[in-house]
């Protein structure tokens, strides 16, 4: 029985297992959606929520805002709202969810603002 395959060169199969890896990091690595949607409602009164590359808060009711999850420390990932301040596990800066200013942590700058709209109750932040 004879096959007409030939079989893979360790140069090909290099190149093909670096082509796979390389897409895998590209796909990894992709930004998240510049734009993202949230119900208000889905936003606790003193409290907000990470989504996607955003948090959104509701520091009074009715009164939202919304900040970069970027933390400007060292630009790790601010991951939690607790307690009316958004937190950034990486070295505990903590910033307040109205303002965004620094409360507590190594952080001298504050959370990074981003744009945010409404329709109906729906809450569009980024850009669009």
């Amino acid at each position: 029985m004879s096959s007409d395959v030939s079989p893979c060169s360790r140069r090909r199969f290099l190149l093909g297992t670096a082509a796979t890896a390389a897409g895998a990091l590209v796909a990894a690595c992709a930004p998240k959606s510049a734009v993202e949607k949230v119900d208000a409602a889905d936003i606790p009164v003193g409290g907000g929520v990470v989504i996607g590359n955003y948090v959104v808060t509701q520091p009074e009711e009715g009164k939202f805002a919304a900040f970069s999850s970027s933390c400007p420390h060292q630009n790790g990932r601010i991951t939690e709202v607790s307690n009316g301040v958004m937190i950034c596990p990486n070295h505990n800066s903590h910033f307040d969810i109205a303002t965004g200013q620094v409360v507590s942590g190594p952080s001298r700058k504050p959370a990074g603002q981003a744009p945010l709209s409404a329709d109906g109750t729906e809450l569009i932040v980024g850009q669009k």
